[in-house]
């Protein structure tokens, strides 16, 4: 008999326009070896053949997991914005700790054997493991996401740990997004997410830092430094970039202001701010020349 995990995961599987990859990523989260409570796609009126795709792919799911629950939610116009159908996801979902597994990426059959493990601290608000770099094809081209979440070179993300998340902000959150991908971030399931999900609406580049800030206010962060889950970085991201790089720095200001003005961050972490927004800076001045 199986027996099976007290913690129930529902897992949300944002979709748009990757009907390529959309086999591998739902046979990725159906084969983890922790179970999944309910799995959740939701598609964003796509233009290429993923509903199709995904309603033969569901088809096979159920004929192996019949005990699964599934959704399938298909948008008659696309939002706009990811962030939009994250929400979405959450407010579907009815198990106790959210995966929002993107359509683009991939993991390790234990990803979520290991991320749990976080949530053994009961006062584990999120867990995220490291991620790898993969391009459209699946080659990766980096085993980790270090190199550019600690450019301090402090060593941060070297082991793993359970931290306050307030202290995680105050030593180096404050100076950049350093959860990477989503795809690798377990949350535990709180209503108030749907608030600071709504709140992030209003950022075109940064609300996925602003959504893990706010949720690492009134808690502890568990991070697993094992390369867990692979998250895909495609061309057309980084030309959308490029495009988007005055509203990016923009809004990189506003989040500095925002823990300036509720932390007591040290000189050290002020100055690496600076930094920070001098690096971006050059890159849109190399980037336009």
């Amino acid at each position: 008999m199986t027996i099976l995990p007290s913690k129930k995961i529902s897992v949300i599987v944002p979709n748009y326009n990757y009907g390529r990859y959309i086999n591998r990523r739902i046979d990725s989260i159906v084969r983890q070896t922790y179970p999944i409570h309910e799995l959740i796609v939701l598609d964003d009126c796509s233009s290429d053949r993923s509903v199709e795709t995904i309603e033969k792919k569901i088809i096979k799911v159920r004929k192996k997991y019949p005990n699964l629950k599934i959704r399938f939610v298909k948008n008659q116009k696309n939002s706009g914005k990811a962030m939009m159908q994250w929400k979405k996801g959450w407010e579907l979902a009815t198990g106790d700790y959210i995966w929002i597994a993107e359509a683009d990426d991939l993991c390790s059959r234990n990803f979520l054997t290991e991320i749990m493990k976080g949530f053994n601290d009961p006062t584990v608000v999120l867990s995220y493991a490291e991620s790898a770099v993969i391009n459209g094809w699946g080659l990766m081209i980096a085993p980790n996401f270090r190199w550019s979440r600690d450019k301090e070179k402090t060593g941060h993300f070297t082991h793993n740990y359970v931290k306050d998340g307030r202290d995680e902000i105050q030593e180096i959150m404050a100076i950049r997004c350093t959860i990477p991908n989503v795809s690798g971030v377990v949350f535990k399931k709180d209503q108030r997410v749907l608030k600071f999900l709504e709140e992030s609406l209003r950022f075109s580049q940064v609300g996925d830092w602003y959504l893990y800030a706010k949720i690492l206010e009134d808690g502890k962060v568990s991070y697993n430094q094992k390369s867990l889950n692979m998250f895909r970085i495609h061309q057309k991201s980084k030309t959308n970039r490029t495009k988007n790089d005055e509203k990016h720095f923009d809004e990189i200001v506003e989040m500095h202001r925002y823990f300036e003005d509720n932390y007591d961050l040290s000189e050290k972490v002020l100055e690496w701010m600076k930094d920070e927004r001098k690096r971006v800076k050059e890159r849109m001045r190399v980037a336009h020349s």
